[in-house]
């Protein structure tokens, strides 16, 4: 009965320990928006994917760079693309991650 028991502790010895060794903890970045639709997270974005830039539809057409989104608990790619000037003389402005005490906020692109 002693060595009965003595195997039964020593084998929930054993699973407990494997069991432990196997646990990860799942790291969940904290995301928040503000009523101003301001996008604060506390991952480090990855870095931009290099994009290849086709041919204009026309000389009114500006290339909008694709940027890295925060969304469903990951990231994903916005691809870039052509968009019409709203004036001709209209220069786009990238959006872009800025570091802050809060954590990594966005910046949308705009037409300046």
């Amino acid at each position: 009965m002693k060595r009965e028991m003595l195997r039964l502790a020593l084998w929930l010895t054993a699973a407990s320990i494997l069991a432990v060794g196997c646990y990860t903890r799942h790291y969940e970045p904290v995301v928040a928006a503000s009523p101003g639709g301001e996008v604060v997270v506390s991952e480090v974005p990855p870095a931009p994917r290099q994009e290849v830039i086709g041919v204009a539809p026309s000389a009114a057409h500006v290339w909008v760079p694709g940027h890295w989104r925060y969304r469903n608990h990951r990231w994903v790619w916005i691809p870039g693309h052509f968009e019409l000037r709203p004036r001709p003389a209209a220069v786009w402005v990238p959006g872009h991650w800025d570091n802050t005490s809060r954590g990594w906020v966005w910046t949308p692109g705009h037409w300046d």
